[in-house]
């Protein structure tokens, strides 16, 4: 019984340590100037709590955010839509929108986040609260 219960911990630490990875590798990226696209206020809310401390840009429309990067030289973006349908939706039409006006378009963060889905994390807003949801603080048994 408390070689399962050890086996479970590993298991809570390495996925833990791959959320923090991820975070860390989108972290170094955004401030080597890679921006990244989120679709609202509380999306880049919850990065900036993480430390992301570089370029966050939220959707306001598409078409906007596309005059955005015509006037500027960028050679990636990085977007991190929700990891529901319509996030899913969303990122497909930014991602066709940017194409040609922006080197590279990557969206490997949000495949990569597509693993913490069976926590019941389906929005960048609650990106923060991914590592209290697998290592909670109390009383272990």
């Amino acid at each position: 019984m408390r070689g399962g219960g050890l086996k479970a911990s590993r298991k809570r630490i390495r996925l833990l340590d791959e959320f923090m990875d991820l975070v860390w590798k989108l972290e170094l990226e955004s401030r080597c100037g890679t921006p990244i696209i989120v679709e609202g206020r509380r999306d880049a809310e919850s990065l900036r709590r993480l430390g992301v401390g570089g370029e966050i840009i939220s959707i306001k429309s598409i078409r906007g955010l596309r005059r955005l990067f015509e006037r500027r030289e960028v050679r990636r973006v990085i977007l991190l839509m929700d990891l529901d349908r319509e996030g899913e939706r969303v990122m497909k039409l930014v991602k066709k929108s940017l194409e040609g006006v922006v080197g590279e378009v990557d969206t490997s963060y949000w495949r990569r986040l597509q693993a913490f889905k069976n926590l019941g994390f389906t929005q960048i807003e609650n990106l923060h609260r991914i590592p209290e949801k697998i290592l909670p603080h109390g009383p272990h048994p």
